[in-house]
Parts: structure tokens; sequence; C-alpha cells
């Protein structure tokens, strides 16, 4: 007759197996941590693109519908001479922003109301009829020592009307591109129409910093297309995570081409329009400072990127 032992059911896993199994785990995560990098790279890029394109089909169909460059943009220069955060320090009101993200490529723009506005004379009087032409008859400066440099940091109305009178209306400040001063992105001849067209996605031809000022006006929280043509200001993702919403403004951003000459000849031999025209949307932009050869980061620039980031394996 033969005897068979009782043995117990294992209840455990040896160490051996245990070792086999992290040791698989871990190489499973060696597979996979590089693939979800690449996605969350692929997400930042692709919600970037879409926000440009879909922010510049909105500007452009305010502007057709409406016949007019929306109102409460900010005009991404500071309200005050003191603030918090990525803003302390001794500021002065008017200049750039101090919260964006490369106020380098930013000088203040002051434009003055013309003695005559049917007939404006100086670069800086013919700039403001051309703002006033665009029918947008007020902006709104930011607030450097808002908790938050991105919601919530608009604050005071600058209203543009040239027949008004009194303070109110004496002139306007606005973040304009540098062209050739100390700091610039490139001192050169033709460096902002060469910024523009990276940024924007045309030819450097079709811009000319003789005859125009290129500037900036943020689509913040109060920006006229919210309700209008958006449901709500988006904000952009900056790759670096120091350079969020909380310390920098990350809204986007309307380029917009103002009229400052009625005279001479421009960028490569063009002559400047004899009359003011009325201020011109050109396209929207991140302002950021990684991007090599364009630190105004627009819809062509940013699919451009992408494509880089996905041969590079990013």
């Amino acid at each position: 007759m033969k005897h068979y032992n009782n043995v117990k059911a294992q209840a455990g896993m040896t160490l051996i197996e245990l070792t086999v199994v992290l040791l698989i785990l871990i190489g499973l995560a060696g597979l996979l941590i590089p693939y979800v990098g690449s996605f969350v790279q692929k997400t930042h890029d692709s919600t970037n693109s879409s926000n440009l394109a879909n922010l510049n089909n909105a500007f452009i169909r305010y502007v057709t519908e409406n016949n007019r460059l929306p109102q409460h943009m900010d005009s991404l220069t500071n309200s005050a001479a003191a603030g918090t955060g990525v803003c302390t320090g001794t500021l002065t009101v008017g200049d750039p922003y101090c919260a964006l993200l490369d106020p380098s490529v930013f000088t203040a723009a002051a434009y003055t109301v013309p003695v005559d506005p049917a007939a404006p004379t100086a670069a800086a009087e013919i700039a403001y009829m051309s703002l006033y032409g665009s029918k947008i008859s007020m902006v709104v400066n930011n607030n450097p020592a808002a908790p938050n440099k991105t919601f919530g940091s608009y604050t005071g109305m600058v209203k543009i009307d040239p027949y008004s009178g009194g303070a109110d209306f004496a002139g306007i400040k606005v973040a304009g591109m540098r062209t050739g001063a100390a700091g610039a992105v490139d001192a050169t001849a033709g460096a902002v129409e060469r910024h523009l067209a990276a940024a924007l996605g045309k030819d450097p031809m079709d811009y000319d910093a003789t005859c125009y000022d290129y500037v900036a006006l943020g689509l913040g929280d109060a920006n006229g297309l919210v309700s209008k043509t958006i449901a709500s200001a988006p904000v952009h993702y900056p790759e670096d995570a120091t350079k969020g919403p909380v310390d920098y403004y990350n809204h986007y951003i309307a380029i917009v081409q103002v009229d400052k000459a009625n005279t001479g000849t421009g960028y490569m031999g063009k002559t400047c329009s004899s009359v003011t025209e009325p201020a011109k949307f050109l396209g929207v932009a991140m302002n950021v400072p990684s991007y090599p050869g364009s630190k105004l980061f627009g819809v062509n620039a940013s699919l451009g990127y992408a494509y880089e980031n996905q041969l590079a394996g990013k």
C-alpha cells in the first residue's frame, strides 16, 4: 500500500520568484517611461498649437463680425511702481509688464493725443490715431503686485479717444517690440521683420518696422473675445515648470500692427502709407524665452517645434 505525504500549498512567493517579478517590472518601467515622457511633451505641444490656432480664428471672426479690435485687452505694461514675486524691486509705470516670460523682447511704446486729430504729424500721434482708427477705445494695464501674474492681474482702464480731452485721454503706453536697442532680440537691420516672420510664419517682407510699430496686447481674463468668440481666456503651458501662470504672464498675446509713419521709405524700399491706417491684427503668439530664433512663438513656430520634438524622440 502506497503512502502519500500531504504537502501544504505554498502560501507565498519565494525570494527568487519575487526577484524575477521585480526585475520584469523594472524592465517594463524602463520601456514605458520614455513613452510616457514623450506623450506628455506631445500633449503639451498639441495643446499649445491648438490654442494658438483657435485663438487666431476667434480673433479674426471677432474682427470680421464687429469691424473692430476687441476691448479690454491687456496693455502688458506696469500699473504700479512696486510689485511682488518676480516683480519685486523698483518699477517704472508704463514699462513692459515685469511678469512677461521674456520682457527683453519689448520696450515701452508711448503714444500721445495729436494737437489736431485730423492731421497727426509725429510718430506718437500717428500711432495713437492708428489705434483709435481700429475702434479700440480702451485697454487695461497689469498690476505687478497681483498675487497671480496671469489671472486677475489686469487693473485700471486706459481710454483711447482723441476728442474727449482730460488726463484720462492724454495718451497710452503699450508693449512694443524692440528695434535695435540694447537688449533687443537682434540689433541688425531687418531684425524685427525676421523675428515676426519666424514667429508668425510669413515672409519678412510682410512686415516693416520703419513704417509700423508691432505691439503686444494680452488676451487676458477681461478681453472682449470672451463670451463673444471664446468661452474663456486660455493659458499656454511652459516647458519650464518654474515659469508657470502664478509667477509669469501665461495668457496668449495678440500681435498688432500700428501705423506710425505717413511719409518716408521703409523696409526693402517700400514706401510708408500716406494716410494713417487703422491698427491691424497680425496673429496670436506666446512669449517664451527658449525657442531658437523667435521669442514670440506663433502657431507656425509651435507646429515646427512639435515636429522637431518628435524627430528628437521627445
